[in-house]
């Protein structure tokens, strides 16, 4: 997940959440845009104004402001007040990226839901096209577009060849074509069924728990891909976790370091043992998956001895 991008149960909307500019409409559309956001005034209107200009128009963009300390509110304000479809809500507390990503997806009320970044921009056909092409797969639980990648301005991008297509009849086949596949998760920024997200625990507070949910997802059904590049996403240290240090993965999850930044892979461990045992597919397909997530457990033994000893550093430093 990257930059301008949730615990391990879904984010109340109370008291931390204090609405501050409410959709005119009162008829739930069908898609729901959700731009969770935290400082994001250098590239937020950029954003916002290609969702703005997408040719399906039954949609709502829920943006949740996660406490921000720039011009971001007043961008926010400006734009909501050009388009009624714009609902806004600001955090009274910094949520951190994960669970602000969490809260849209609890607040959508869209049959479908599209995470957006307050980096990256989407080609006005995206959403329409996206929906044409999950209507016609009822397994499909996710449709996503082919991705191009920039640095600063949208004349000079480059193709992103691992655009995942994952069409496997059982949840096994294509839990294992999404672990053989998956790099940038670009398609966690395509069109998902809220269905479906709302089986699954969102993005709960740990890094990289939005792979964990892209493969709980996989489990459940197809992701189909429509085969063009509608997807632009920016790729730069100050939008992009992936390029970003440790500390600074760290903070952009977790607004204050307290105990809870330990454990990370631990977490991600658990994270996809829970799903091994909550997703629904045959007992066979099951004690499959759980042996190759012992066998994953195992390939990660370092990392997660590297945990018990940054906590047992932890633990002596807080006590100085």
């Amino acid at each position: 997940m990257h930059a301008n991008s949730v615990s391990s149960k879904p984010a109340a909307s109370t008291p931390d959440a204090t609405p501050l500019t409410v959709s005119r409409s009162t008829r739930a559309p069908r898609v729901t845009i959700g731009v969770p956001v935290y400082n994001g005034a250098a590239t937020l209107e950029f954003a916002l104004r290609s969702l703005m200009s997408q040719t399906y128009r039954d949609l709502e963009i829920l943006i949740s402001d996660n406490g921000s300390t720039d011009d971001t509110p007043q961008i926010i304000a400006r734009l909501a007040a050009e388009d009624p479809r714009i609902r806004v809500v600001r955090q009274l507390t910094n949520l951190g990226a994960n669970g602000n990503y969490s809260f849209v997806a609890q607040e959508a009320r869209g049959e479908f839901l599209k995470w957006a970044s307050a980096s990256d921009w989407v080609h006005p056909t995206m959403i329409e096209k996206c929906v044409a092409a999950i209507d016609t797969d009822p397994g499909a639980v996710l449709a996503a577009p082919r991705t191009r990648l920039f640095h600063v301005d949208l004349e000079h991008t480059e193709e992103y060849h691992h655009d995942l297509t994952i069409l496997g009849d059982s949840p096994l086949d294509r839990l294992s074509q999404w672990f053989a596949l998956s790099a940038l998760n670009n398609a966690f920024n395509g069109l998902i069924r809220v269905s479906a997200l709302r089986r699954t625990r969102f993005v709960p507070a740990y890094m990289n728990a939005d792979l964990v949910l892209m493969g709980h997802l996989a489990l459940l059904g197809r992701f189909v891909l429509v085969d063009e590049p509608l997807y632009f996403r920016r790729m730069d240290i100050e939008t992009s976790t992936c390029l970003q240090p440790e500390a600074e993965r760290i903070r952009h999850h977790y607004p204050k370091v307290t105990a809870r930044t330990l454990f990370q892979e631990w977490k991600h461990q658990f994270g996809w043992l829970r799903v091994g045992l909550t997703a629904p597919m045959p007992l066979g397909e099951r004690v499959q998956l759980l042996l190759y997530l012992a066998r994953r457990c195992f390939w990660k033994r370092a990392e997660l001895w590297h945990d018990l000893s940054g906590a047992v550093r932890f633990a002596f430093s807080s006590r100085r």
